[in-house]
């Protein structure tokens, strides 16, 4: 035991000094081009033309441009001292000088102008496509046309001896543009690889880089069946090339066959990307040049067939490089945008189309769905970015208690949905539960902590009614918030929730399609004082699909919840100005009274749209009544004041509506500017036999007459209640003893 632990400290400081010093320059960029330039020479293709030794595939040049790039100076002593030794022993000290300056000169000033024009990011993986053209450009193009005339001009100043190989001649010949072609295919190719093999040796954990970026490159929907013909075909072709001429097939035995690998390899540059077909065309090549002597004839024209099959490989190379580049960044580009229609833009958690996904491709999942109905309320007084916040950190709460691969998701502004392994899961949902009650959100140095209701369901594979599903859970969720228990879908009434959510669904279909069809019914009651004279209150009615009559009470909280009252408002503002204006002979003095809801109160235009309305049909603003309902949702908000300040100062009357029943009444009467206050009909009804209900109508009235405002009694039903009002000075009253609401057009007839 001692022996196996004193074995991995061994290890472990042998990993730490290698680390520490693998960079210096007596270290890997010292030892990495002895042992990695006869692997290159072994791997590079030579062939002899006119007794001349011309190289076909030329590695050696990349591998030192590879060491230049990665190390940069630190490369120096190890390049000029293997090469030194590589050519002294043959040719001698000085052509081994004049090696080591072409090699590394021409190294040097294209790694310089290459990273003078992309900085540090320039030591990038290859691959990338914005670093694609000025690699090809300096990498390839200015390193290879660099030593090739310096290596002409050595030549010709005779600074290589009297080496048979390395006579000068003329360099506008076939060889020349063979010798060429093969460093230019050469870097190409031998770059990227000789760039994998450094890093990997440099840092071991980059190989399992490069091959998950191979996985996250290659399609989709590949399967092995295509894999496999894509190989089979590659290699069928690639032995018809190489094998020996004693097949029937002679014109797959030549340069002919080139041409055939090209589609080819498209087909795996579109399927597999630059990852992977960067290794299989370089071990392509490989084969190809060390065996050109198999598919390309020693007849006449050999040199132009060395050419061409030289010129093939470079066009090759080039457009399978820039093709791969090109289809990896495409599919790059469609996997990021994937993902980021899966992650809600502000919140930035995962979305219902990331859910529906993931549910996918689990047989069985758990569902819980946790509703925070109190931030609506929290964002009106602190902002959106304090709905963000909290579930944010809710969620980074709640991290902790899930298991691998539980994912939370974000739903609307007041939920949040995580998706549970199975099992166990009742004993996952109530710790689940209970940590989220103990989350405290803290704004201001005050800690806040709505309540949360939970619920949860079972999912099964394939997932086709997601969406409703979530509306059910929402529901279960609101029992939740009274019972403070986690509620299961299976011990509920399913249909009974299911039907809740279709009723709700229903109804909002007949909303939306009142407004856009006008299927609303407007209705007036009027409202009488002692001397007969009155004027009436505007009530709305809905049709339903069956031409039924929906009443307000039934639309107008759902409306309220999906953020249409507003609309309904504006509806109602225009149908009755304009009814006013197509009657202004007939009742030229006639007076509405139409109800407006917080949420229009809320809107910072209302008081304009309202005064181009007036403008348009020709309607004095006293003929204008526009009553308040008294709800909390107007408590301390400044731009419900400055709404009713301007509708004031414009000449319209505002009137609390249904006072007595909403939040901080008396203060609301004590700090709110408003001309009419109605008595809510909860107080009307027994003020006869209820002491109490006639006190509180008693310290009404007196109190709106400190502030001269006109008092109206609603729900007013006997003689005997409107005698007992009027004698408290009650100024108007409303209900069915002066006359039930009737359609608004009725008004006109009855003149």
């Amino acid at each position: 035991m001692e022996s196996g632990n004193h074995k991995q400290t061994l290890m472990m400081n042998f990993i730490s000094l290698y680390n520490k010093h693998k960079d210096k320059w007596w270290a890997l960029p010292f030892v990495l081009p002895f042992l990695l330039y006869p692997i290159t020479q072994y791997l590079s293709a030579y062939g002899q033309v006119n007794d001349y030794e011309i190289p076909f595939y030329y590695l050696n040049m990349a591998l030192m441009t590879a060491l230049t790039m990665i190390y940069g100076v630190k490369a120096l002593p190890g390049i000029m001292l293997c090469l030194f030794y590589r050519v002294y022993p043959d040719r001698g000290f000085e052509p081994a000088i004049m090696s080591l300056i072409h090699y590394f000169t021409s190294a040097a000033i294209s790694c310089a102008g290459y990273y003078y024009f992309t900085g540090k990011r320039g030591v990038a993986s290859f691959g990338r496509y914005n670093l694609t053209w000025q690699r090809i450009f300096w990498l390839v193009f200015v390193n290879a046309t660099l030593f090739l005339h310096y290596y002409h001009a050595e030549l010709y100043l005779g600074l290589f001896g009297i080496h048979g190989s390395q006579m000068y001649v003329s360099p506008f010949t076939t060889r020349t543009l063979i010798n060429y072609q093969g460093m230019l295919v050469g870097n190409m190719t031998g770059l990227p690889m000789c760039y994998l093999v450094i890093r990997s040796i440099r840092t071991p954990t980059y190989l399992g880089k490069y091959f998950r970026k191979i996985r996250s490159q290659v399609a989709e929907d590949l399967r092995l069946p295509e894999l496999l013909c894509f190989f089979g075909s590659l290699i069928t072709l690639t032995m018809l090339m190489v094998l020996p001429r004693s097949h029937t097939l002679m014109l797959m035995n030549s340069v002919y066959t080139l041409t055939l690998l090209l589609p080819v390899m498209i087909w795996g540059t579109l399927r597999l990307g630059h990852a992977a077909i960067s290794l299989v065309w370089w071990v392509l090549l490989i084969v190809l040049c060390n065996n050109f002597h198999s598919y390309i004839p020693e007849d006449a024209n050999y040199q132009l067939h060395l050419a061409v099959a030289s010129s093939c490989f470079v066009a090759f190379s080039i457009t399978i490089t820039l093709m791969a580049i090109n289809i990896s960044r495409q599919r790059a580009l469609n996997i990021k945008t994937k993902r980021l229609t899966s992650i809600d833009p502000i919140v930035h958690l995962p979305n219902l189309l990331a859910l529906n996904s993931d549910l996918n491709k689990n047989t069985v999942s758990i569902l819980c769905q946790l509703y925070i109905p109190e931030l609506e309320l929290l964002g009106r007084h602190y902002g959106l970015l304090m709905q963000i916040q909290y579930k944010q950190q809710l969620a980074h709460f709640l991290q902790p208690v899930l298991g691998k691969g539980e994912v939370i998701y974000t739903n609307s502004v007041l939920d949040l949905i995580i998706r549970l392994c199975p099992l166990h899961a009742e004993k996952r949902i109530d710790e689940l539960h209970n940590r989220a009650k103990k989350f405290r959100f803290i704004r201001d140095g005050v800690k806040l902590y709505p309540q949360i209701g939970c619920s949860y369901c079972i999912i099964n594979y394939p997932v086709g009614h997601l969406y409703l599903l979530i509306g059910e859970l929402r529901a279960l969720a609101e029992i939740s918030l009274a019972t403070n228990l986690p509620v299961d879908m299976r011990k509920q009434s399913s249909r009974l929730v299911q039907n809740q959510v279709k009723v709700k669904v229903d109804m909002m279909n007949q909303l939306q399609r009142a407004l856009e069809l006008g299927r609303f019914i407007l209705m007036a009651q009027p409202i009488e004082n002692k001397n007969g004279e009155r004027y009436h209150e505007v009530l709305l009615r809905m049709r339903g699909n069956r031409d039924e009559i929906i009443f307000p009470d039934t639309f107008l909280p759902l409306a309220n919840e999906f953020g249409v009252s507003s609309d309904i408002d504006l509806w109602v503002l225009n149908n009755t100005m304009k009814f006013m204006d197509k009657t202004r002979n007939s009742q030229p003095n006639q007076r509405f009274a139409i109800n407006l809801t917080p949420a229009s109160i809320c809107r910072m235009d209302m008081a304009n749209l309202i005064e181009n309305m007036l403008v348009q049909y020709g309607i004095a603003p006293e003929q204008i009544v526009l009553e308040v309902t008294e709800t909390d949702e107007l408590t301390n908000n400044q731009q419900a004041v400055k709404t009713l300040d301007a509708l004031q100062r414009l000449g319209c009357k505002i009137a609390i509506d249904d006072f007595g029943t909403g939040y901080a009444s008396y203060a609301r009467l004590k700090n709110m500017h408003a001309d009419i206050l109605k008595i809510d009909g909860s107080f009307i009804h027994n003020i006869l036999s209820s002491e109490m209900d006639y006190k509180i109508v008693q310290s009404i009235c007196e109190l709106a007459r400190m502030k001269n405002m006109t008092l109206v009694a609603e729900c007013v039903e006997t003689d005997e209640i409107r005698n007992t009002l009027f004698a408290m000075d009650i100024d108007y009253i409303q209900g069915y003893l002066i006359a039930k609401p009737v359609p608004i057009e009725s008004l006109q007839a009855t003149v």
